[in-house]
């Protein structure tokens, strides 16, 4: 016979989940079919070809009726028997392991594909358009000083513009008045007319940057009915908004900032929050007002947590694993899918 595990092998090391990968290469160890200096291969991928044939095996003789007849054993490649029809057995589920993990990698290709030529043409793989998404949630940064008028409130709404960016690119420390002036296009004497510190433009542009996000909560709302948890994932973790600090959304880049500051703001900023909590539970279908509030606060946290994590890495193949998951877990919560009486807790300790 030909070498199908072989072909099965390559075929799971490209797609198999880490924990069955785990549990596959410690099955191996147990067995002896590799030792801990060959558990990997030379380009850094589990030697699984032992592991699987043995596995397959197992499966095998387990629905065999004892008639006497015992497969020979097994090498890493090539599986023998002595009776033809287990053989020919054999390898049909072995190309069904291969033809089957092939369609998930291709599934997975052709949805990567299909996502980032949506992404280049305006409108994401789910009808999403990502550009009207971007700036509902975060500051709308296709607006530049030099776009808005120059009357007294148009002043002090380009200020507050230029603020939410650059708090939001630099942090709190990291930028200074004379800086948001300039990117505002006004004078630092003029900045001290509408703000009478830094740390009051830092608060309004906290509570600005949640009312952004609320605003843009209620429209995917409005735009995508029953399915708009799913079209906020997309959005909210999708490369153009994780790669962009300045016009992103307020929640992960200024709450850390929030957490120094003094209690006026962050008395103001937890007014906002609970509005933009509130605007999230009224989104849910299922559960009762106090359920549907503490699953939003998993929404926000979920989404928020995970968009800094991404941010954070240096690999973006890790960054897109992260974005994948907090993408699924947060469709899955506001679904109601995830249950905690299926979540075991750890005993206090004593």
């Amino acid at each position: 016979m030909g070498k199908p595990t072989s072909a099965l092998t390559t075929a799971i090391s490209i797609r198999i989940p880490n924990d069955l990968l785990d549990a596959v290469t410690d099955h191996a160890l147990s067995q002896g079919l590799i030792n801990a200096s060959g558990r990997l291969d030379k380009r850094g991928q589990p030697n699984l070809s032992a592991a699987v044939s043995h596995l397959l095996k197992q499966a095998l003789d387990r629905s065999m009726p004892t008639n006497g007849s015992t497969p020979e054993q097994l090498s890493d490649s090539v599986t023998s028997f002595q009776t033809p029809s287990l053989e020919t057995e054999l390898a049909a589920i072995e190309q069904r392991l291969v033809d089957r993990v092939r369609d998930v990698v291709a599934q997975q290709l052709h949805q990567f594909l299909q996502q980032d030529n949506a992404m280049s043409a305006g409108v994401s793989a789910d009808g999403v358009e990502p550009a009207k998404a971007y700036s509902a949630v975060g500051a709308n940064c296709e607006t530049t000083p030099e776009d808005l008028p120059a009357g007294k409130e148009d002043t002090k709404e380009r200020i507050l513009h230029a603020a939410s960016r650059g708090f939001r690119s630099h942090g709190y420390n990291g930028i200074g008045v004379n800086t948001l002036a300039k990117e505002a296009g006004v004078t630092s004497g003029a900045f001290y007319g509408y703000f009478r510190s830094k740390e009051d433009a830092f608060l309004a542009a906290v509570v600005d940057g949640l009312d952004e996000y609320r605003a843009g909560i209620e429209a995917f709302r409005a735009n995508y009915g029953a399915v708009w948890s799913v079209a906020l994932a997309d959005y909210y973790v999708g490369r153009k908004h994780r790669q962009d600090l300045a016009c992103g959304c307020a929640l992960p880049t200024l709450s850390p900032e929030v957490i120094r500051a003094d209690r006026r703001v962050r008395s103001a900023y937890q007014a906002a929050l609970i509005k933009l909590n509130e605007a999230i539970a009224a989104g849910l279908a299922t559960g009762t007002a106090i359920e549907k509030r503490a699953t939003a606060w998993v929404i926000l946290s979920v989404l928020a947590g995970g968009l800094t994590l991404a941010r954070a890495v240096w690999d973006e193949a890790l960054a897109e694993q992260i974005s994948v998951a907090v993408h699924d877990a947060t469709i899955a919560v506001a679904a109601g899918n995830l249950e905690s009486d299926s979540v075991t807790l750890p005993s206090k300790p004593a």
